[in-house]
């Protein structure tokens, strides 16, 4: 136990002066809607994904200038496994844009790992480091870090994990405003040995000094399906609802994944 007391407060000294640096980025990330876990994938693997991700609707004026109505995002995700507890990925992101093209929107490159435990933690602990260069024209901020700590938890047939993202842009507007978070998790039930049914949330309380009044913060609730065919395959459905003035409208999602 004390071996994983000392690795988590390594990480905590790492990351902790990266984050009193930290300053905001702006709305949801609609490039990419995930919940991230605290497994990874398997070492020697190759796991390609296909994200896609569109606004129906959005109604009222501060969602309207939240969220981009019709904008569809389509981002390829490739992950290698490189050790038991460590992966790495890469993500290339398209999107239509104003003028009803698909257009290269950026990329992204990550870290993610699990940290190594025993059977005594009843919670599992996970991270995932990601930086993002995109262009102007698809992003407001087009250089930004990610530092997401992760945690989980199982009982019985039910999984509980939590995300909190904190985003550091190092151009545009939001370089020069306070460090935002990004909070995000779910619950998922295991109804049988294909179907997973689960509740997801994703926020954006945008900078935490001075914190945004509740209804100009984004928040969504999105039911989800998650359908186990084959090992192999991936796939997540769902539908997201936002419940803020800055967030009131519905999106669609899809993560389609195989794992080579």
């Amino acid at each position: 136990m004390k071996k994983y007391v000392r690795h988590i407060l390594a990480i905590a000294v790492t990351i902790g002066p990266l984050l009193a640096g930290a300053r905001p980025s702006q709305a949801i990330d609609f490039y990419e809607i995930q919940i991230y876990d605290t497994g990874t994938a398997p070492v020697g693997h190759l796991t390609l994904e296909l994200h896609s991700n569109t606004i129906t609707t959005a109604t009222g004026q501060l969602a309207k200038s939240q969220m981009d109505v019709y904008q569809v995002h389509e981002t390829v995700e490739g992950t290698y496994g490189v050790l038991r507890w460590l992966e790495v990925g890469q993500y290339f992101c398209t999107a239509k844009l104003s003028n009803g093209d698909y257009e290269y929107s950026g990329s992204r490159t990550k870290v993610h790992f699990g940290i190594p435990q025993t059977f005594e933690w009843p919670v599992q602990f996970g991270g995932n480091i990601e930086l993002d260069y995109m262009r102007h024209a698809a992003e407001e901020n087009p250089l930004t870090l990610e530092l997401r700590p992760i945690a989980g938890a199982n009982y019985k047939n039910f999984r509980l994990v939590t995300d909190f993202a904190f985003i550091d842009p190092f151009s545009g507007p939001g370089a020069h405003r306070g460090m935002q978070f990004d909070p995000s998790g779910m619950l998922v039930y295991k109804l049988n040995d294909w179907l997973s049914p689960a509740l997801e949330y994703y926020g954006d309380m945008g900078s935490i000094q001075p914190l945004a009044k509740v209804q100009e913060q984004q928040h969504f609730i999105v039911p989800t399906l998650n359908f186990d065919f084959i090992p192999q395959l991936e796939l997540n459905l769902g539908v997201g609802i936002g419940v803020t003035r800055a967030s009131n409208g519905i999106f669609l999602k899809s993560i389609v994944g195989w794992t080579f």
